[in-house]
């Protein structure tokens, strides 16, 4: 493995670590939702309702997809980062704006193909949403980067 897929991945795990970490904190304090059910909810984009028929596998299959889905954003932050950087000039910035892209792709793109359960749009569930994916995804992105991008070893 080259030394920019190595940085990718394990930027990748990073970010998917926090933002599940984030994401069963925010389900558990919120709602009362366990984390299997988080995860049951991740695999249920592929399996739709069958997915929350419990087992082991199926939760496994929601942690791969959930760690699939963050190398993906994480390798595309580091392709664009040189061009990104150029537009939107601070750090704190470039994490906000990312924050939001992942978002709106994930919540008007993604999820609505996919077979997860369908529900009404709740503005404070997506401010929540939207402040997780800036402090797990955004800011470590940017710091990761930049620490690469500048000839420091991620």
């Amino acid at each position: 493995m080259n030394k920019t897929s190595t940085a990718i991945l394990k930027t990748g795990i990073i970010v998917g670590s926090l933002d599940i970490l984030l994401a069963f904190a925010n389900a558990w304090f919120g709602s009362g939702i366990s984390p299997t059910r988080v995860l049951q909810f991740i695999a249920s984009g592929v399996m739709g309702e069958k997915a929350f028929q419990y087992s082991y596998g199926i939760t496994l299959l929601g942690l791969a997809i959930h760690f699939f889905i963050a190398i993906f954003w994480t390798a595309l932050f580091f392709i664009i980062y040189n061009r990104f950087k150029r537009i939107v000039r601070t750090p704190l910035l470039q994490s906000v704006f990312y924050g939001l892209f992942v978002w709106f792709v994930m919540n008007v793109l993604v999820l609505p193909l996919s077979n997860v359960p369908k529900s009404n749009f709740q503005w404070l569930e997506a401010i929540k949403s939207v402040v997780i994916l800036i402090i797990a995804i955004g800011l470590p992105l940017v710091y990761f980067a930049r620490q690469y991008y500048s000839g420091k070893i991620v």
